[in-house]
């Protein structure tokens, strides 16, 4: 039986920020047509470190001085989609968390990485914002909100960030603007940059929730494995929404472009993407967000070398 997105969203709580919005009326989608079996193969011989390095530097976001990642055990929640895409696509998921030494709630456990399907993943975003940004947008300032949600994309990503005391005492009974002009997900003592993110800090910052919107009509043809693989990747580490340029062509990362999806893309997660993430969540060091990066590349470069799959510069 399909879990009601509400449900779902109160269940994960950012329980400071009652929903109060009434629910959103949507039919029921078709099933979508995913392809049976991966009929694609991407051969790449291997990376440069300079990729491996540009696709750090580039593509996964940094919030001020540190990287944010999930410091709690993952419990997936799917709305909006048939029981045949759910269970499977869910199923996957927790493999990936498995297999990459992350903790999966328990059953019945409140979701904190949240999966939308609709019809029309850009009217979703935006309505979201209209109703209820100040749960689904705690942590993200004005600006921010803008440049994720104007865009029309055929599936949207984003972290809620928790972000300290301080930053959930002046969310309180204010709105997103008011949050906003006071540094939003950037409010710390010490002050804001103009990117809206914490200037001062040591430690990783706290990835409380997770969202992905998906749009229906851009799933024809992919396999579960892919549209597992990318969601996985995008509920452990924050990436930016037009990074594809600087991802390496086997990448699951690449599986949707601006306007669609492509399913010629990888058929799952390669071997930098699972390294990447492995030395994000492996590290339980405080860095910097630059050294965060320089050690992330260097282990990395480490590991595909050993493996072969790193090459020199052409």
């Amino acid at each position: 039986m399909k879990r009601n997105f509400w449900t779902l969203l109160g269940g994960a709580a950012l329980a400071c920020c009652p929903v109060t919005a009434p629910l959103m009326a949507q039919d029921t989608a078709p099933e979508p047509a995913l392809a049976d079996e991966t009929t694609n193969e991407i051969i790449v011989e291997g990376y440069t470190e300079k990729q491996v390095r540009n696709f750090l530097w580039r593509a996964v976001i940094e919030t001020g001085n540190v990287m944010a990642k999930r410091d709690t055990a993952v419990c997936v929640g799917i709305d909006n989609a048939p029981v045949d895409l759910t269970q499977p696509v869910k199923q996957r998921i927790e493999a990936n968390l498995k297999t990459l030494d992350i903790e999966v709630g328990e059953p019945g456990c409140k979701p904190n990485a949240l999966i939308v399907f609709d019809r029309d993943a850009h009217r979703f975003v935006n309505w979201l914002a209209d109703q209820n940004a100040g749960v689904a947008y705690a942590s993200l300032y004005l600006p921010e909100r803008r440049r994720l949600i104007k865009p029309v994309r055929p599936v949207y990503n984003w972290h809620v960030l928790d972000l300290g005391p301080q930053q959930r005492l002046l969310g309180q009974g204010q709105s997103l603007t008011q949050q906003g002009a006071s540094g939003g997900r950037g409010f710390q003592a010490a002050g804001f940059d103009p990117g809206g993110r914490i200037l001062a800090a040591f430690s990783p910052a706290e990835t409380s929730l997770t969202f992905s919107v998906v749009d229906y009509d851009a799933i024809n043809g992919l396999t579960i494995e892919q549209l597992s693989d990318y969601l996985t990747m995008h509920m452990l580490v924050e990436f930016r929404p037009d990074m594809h340029g600087s991802v390496p062509p086997d990448s699951i990362l690449s599986l949707f472009t601006a306007t669609g999806s492509d399913p010629d893309a990888a058929p799952e997660m390669s071997a930098l993407d699972r390294t990447i993430i492995s030395e994000i969540y492996g590290s339980r060091q405080n860095f910097g967000a630059g050294a965060v990066r320089a050690s992330i590349a260097r282990k990395s470069v480490e590991r595909l070398e050993e493996t072969g799959a790193l090459i020199g510069e052409p």
